[in-house]
């Protein structure tokens, strides 16, 4: 019997009403989960202010999130098998729960990270055990429409955040970001207690690889701190990012090395075998990595050089999530009828076409065509994350579906944060970029610029004004072909990534 079989005396699937508040309830896990890692992120200024931190010792609170989360979410096979999958379940929610309830409380910044760290770290097995236990709880044919529903969870929840987290602190106060996940939170543990306690998965006393994971920690922490500090201390340039960068990939290399030959290894690199596995986790590095950085640079970009509020910038980018809600059923029917890789096909082609037609904005770029351009990006998450996380698991054994699920989510969450800070790098030096080209041609020697200048002073202004002026007329315009040249780089990523596409084909037998 595999470790996620079920006793002989229960059912085998839920049924009626229990399978409905059991799909409810993780969904809303894991859409809790996914939204605390985006919902701080407007509120940081708030909880700086208010900690007497600076701004920059405020991003430790995005973080020392990411860092928790990271470091278990490896683990969650070895877990799941000490533990058992519900337990585990429920451990990971309640804690959630009261780790939120303490970062609101949070008065001090010590207790704010500590909190955050282990409010991560507690939360890192649920996304890939609520996967598990949707596969498991459900019949063959019902999954693909099921794990549709809940992977739409799992990428617009980072859209919602900001937006939510904007309207909370600035209406009310930052606290409550956290506090919100309490009733919520509890009301999900009471559910999932009540419908799948039968459907707890057998234990097995495995012993952990303490060397393993403590390589993995130092790797995926000092991997952080390089992601969320290097622009700002100019990367290689500065001694603390490289000798972060010597130590994580250090620990990376000693980790795979060790975890080859471990009899009880935390990362199952025997899963790579498998080649849809292997494009699965390459397919997941490279679109997640571009899709986060997409849904990040945008709402900046509208509030820093566009003037928007964060509840216009919210409103602009909301299309993202309207194609998802009403195509998750077709693209699991889609899924079931011609498998895993049309879906794939179509969703690099929309990814593609919204970055191309994002690569032509300007900078009085109306909402009307940012509306446009974000609902073709969420025509394309529709046919994302599902047929993605079904090619993860199409060839995987049951009794390594835990591990398979842990590494993949692990892989999800890390870039992320890749994709944040190279497409933010990279779209700050082709502003620079931009900058230095334009500003070449403004000089008291251009006739244009002197009649550009003429034509300002006669407005009122003097020389000091129009120089100001003309600086931030300038920046709006480098920003757009800054990020113009961002998205034309995500398109023929997206389009390149369609080459690798037949190499998912399912495994013979």
């Amino acid at each position: 019997m595999t470790s996620l079989s079920i006793e002989s005396k229960f059912p085998l699937y839920l049924t009626g009403i229990k399978r409905i508040l059991a799909i409810l309830a993780l969904s809303m896990s894991t859409f809790l989960i996914v939204l605390d890692y985006s919902i701080a992120n407007v509120s940081l200024p708030y909880i700086a202010g208010d900690l007497g931190i600076s701004a920059n010792q405020g991003t430790y609170v995005i973080t020392s999130f990411a860092v928790g989360n990271a470091i278990i979410l490896p683990m969650t096979g070895w877990l799941t098998q000490r533990i058992g999958a519900v337990k585990l379940l429920m451990f990971s929610v309640l804690g959630f729960v009261i780790l939120s309830w303490l970062c609101g409380f949070s008065s001090q910044f010590g207790m704010l990270i500590i909190s955050r760290f282990f409010q991560g770290a507690i939360s890192g097995p649920l996304v890939p055990i609520c996967q598990s236990l949707l596969i498991s709880t459900n019949p063959a044919k019902k999954r693909t429409t099921v794990i549709s529903f809940w992977s739409m969870i799992i990428i617009i929840a980072p859209v919602i955040g900001p937006v939510v987290g904007g309207w909370i602190t600035y209406d009310y106060v930052w606290n409550w970001i956290f506090y919100i996940n309490v009733p919520l939170g509890l009301a999900c543990a009471a559910v999932i207690w009540l419908t799948l306690r039968p459907f707890e998965t057998k234990i097995q006393k495995i012993p952990v690889d303490w060397f393993g994971f403590i390589l993995l920690s130092i790797a995926v922490t000092s991997l952080q701190i390089i992601l969320d500090k290097g622009q700002q201390f100019d990367w290689f340039r500065s001694n603390t990012i490289l000798v972060l960068s010597i130590i994580s990939l250090l620990c990376f290399i000693y980790l795979f090395a060790w975890e080859k030959f471990h009899p009880h290894p935390i990362l199952n690199l025997s899963l790579f075998k498998i080649k849809s596995y292997s494009v699965s986790i390459i397919y997941i590095m490279i679109m997640y990595s571009n899709y986060f950085g997409a849904i990040v640079l945008v709402p900046l970009w509208l509030q820093d050089y566009m003037n928007y509020t964060s509840l216009w910038a919210g409103i602009a980018v909301a299309p993202l999530g309207i194609a998802p809600i009403f195509l998750s059923s077709f693209t699991g029917k889609l899924i079931n009828k011609y498998g895993n890789l049309p879906p794939l096909f179509i969703c690099c082609i929309f990814f593609a076409l919204s970055c191309f037609y994002s690569a032509y904005f300007t900078p009085n770029v109306d909402i009307q065509n940012i509306w446009i351009a974000r609902l073709l990006m969420g025509c394309g998450i529709a046919f994302f994350i599902t047929p993605l996380m079904a090619l993860s698991i199409q060839d995987i054994p049951v009794d390594k579906l835990p591990s398979a699920t842990g590494f993949f989510h692990f892989v999800r969450s890390m870039f992320g944060g890749v994709g944040t800070s190279v497409f933010t790098t990279i779209w700050e030096r082709r502003m620079s970029f931009h900058h230095a080209r334009l500003s070449a041609n403004l000089t008291p020697y251009t006739d244009t610029f002197q009649e550009y200048i003429g034509s300002l002073k006669g407005l009122g202004m003097d020389t000091s004004q129009v120089l100001n002026f003309t600086n931030m007329q300038l920046n709006d315009q480098c920003a757009i072909m800054g990020l113009n040249d961002v998205f034309y780089l995500m398109g023929w990523i997206f389009l390149a990534l369609i080459l690798l596409l037949p190499l998912g084909r399912r495994s013979k037998g």
